[in-house]
């Protein structure tokens, strides 16, 4: 079966040259309406689709971004592609979204694919274990740009854009001390991640703000999954003297720390309240909820990573010397009733 009609296939059948063809298809001025109604006439009945492989090649683009995400079943991140995705889709861009599933070896085989595929920049959220950048400054070394995005990299050469975090933990940490709580305990992320050290400085930073002296043993390293949050949660409420509120590194987390109050201290549901990073759509419909959010909005951080990215790709075809830009999108404090 014949794969497709092309340009050569028309100007044959018309008695044209294949460049009268084109011209005609691009509405050229060059060429006659008469000329330009036969080919359109043809192309139509033949079903022609133009070959956009062969233009871009000739560019020397694909006109396609690589997304990586840790997890598309988190709303933080779905909500960051549709800010990508419409800054892509004003630049006539295509988007290529893939799961890391914070699986290191399973991003890095991601990167090579889309190096291999020449995408033409790339946009990522690290897995929660990602340490060496090599695979990263590879891609720019072959001329395929990276921005960082919501999780910072272990380096400060790259461009990175992320929440305010230190005004979000400040916000936070003074909305739960007007509720008149002094044992405010950290659910800090995995150590690896320097966003995770990140958000433990701005706690200990926001503590002395507001006159609390920091207290290691409230601070809990927690792995994202349901039972490392039950062990945490487990050794805090078993303390002599336990927080009455939990200041929490995602919102995700908070989920299972209300379920872990739900199982087993019920009747704390109502008296330890909790913070975390990222204001999720369905929170809204839970019965027990989170006395607030730090509304991170990552659709804006998507918009700012990609026309980030963009002005990147757009410096490597003037030759403009690399600034590295590290973007800082605001925090709100979200009050759920």
């Amino acid at each position: 079966m014949k794969k497709g009609v092309t340009l050569k296939d028309i100007a044959i059948k018309l008695n044209m040259s294949v460049s009268t063809v084109s011209k005609a298809l691009s509405n050229d001025a060059s060429i006659s309406d008469m000329t330009k109604e036969r080919v359109l006439k043809l192309a139509n009945e033949w079903y022609y689709t133009p070959n956009e492989a062969a233009r871009h090649f000739k560019q020397n683009k694909s006109f396609t971004l690589g997304l990586i995400i840790p997890d598309l079943l988190d709303q933080f991140y779905g909500l960051a592609i549709n800010g990508v995705e419409e800054v892509a889709a004003e630049n006539k861009y295509n988007v290529i979204v893939s799961q890391s599933h914070e699986n290191v070896e399973k991003e890095c085989k991601i990167i090579d694919v889309m190096s291999r595929n020449r995408v033409d920049g790339v946009i990522i959220a690290i897995s929660k274990n990602t340490q060496d950048m090599a695979p990263f400054h590879k891609l720019i070394y072959t001329g395929i740009p990276v921005v960082f995005f919501a999780r910072a990299p272990t380096e400060m050469s790259f461009n990175y854009v992320s929440a305010n975090n230190e005004d979000g933990a400040l916000k936070a940490i003074k909305f739960l001390v007007k509720r008149g709580h002094k044992r405010i305990a950290h659910l800090m992320g995995p150590s690896a991640m320097p966003i995770s050290q990140l958000r433990l400085e701005y706690y200990k930073n926001a503590l002395t703000k507001e006159g609390i002296e920091f207290d290691p043993v409230l601070v809990k390293e927690i792995d994202f999954t349901t039972a490392g949050t039950n062990k945490v949660m487990k050794q805090l409420l078993n303390m002599k003297n336990p927080p009455t509120a939990l200041f929490i590194f995602k919102n995700y987390v908070s989920l299972d720390a209300i379920n872990y109050l739900k199982k087993y201290h019920r009747s704390k549901l109502s008296k330890v309240d909790m913070i975390g990073f990222g204001n999720l759509p369905l929170i809204q419909y839970l019965d027990h909820k989170p006395v607030a959010s730090i509304e991170e909005n990552s659709h804006i951080m998507g918009i700012e990573a990609a026309q980030l990215l963009f002005r990147t790709i757009d410096q490597q075809e003037t030759e403009v010397n690399e600034i590295y830009h590290h973007i800082k999108v605001p925090c709100k404090l979200i009050i759920h009733h």
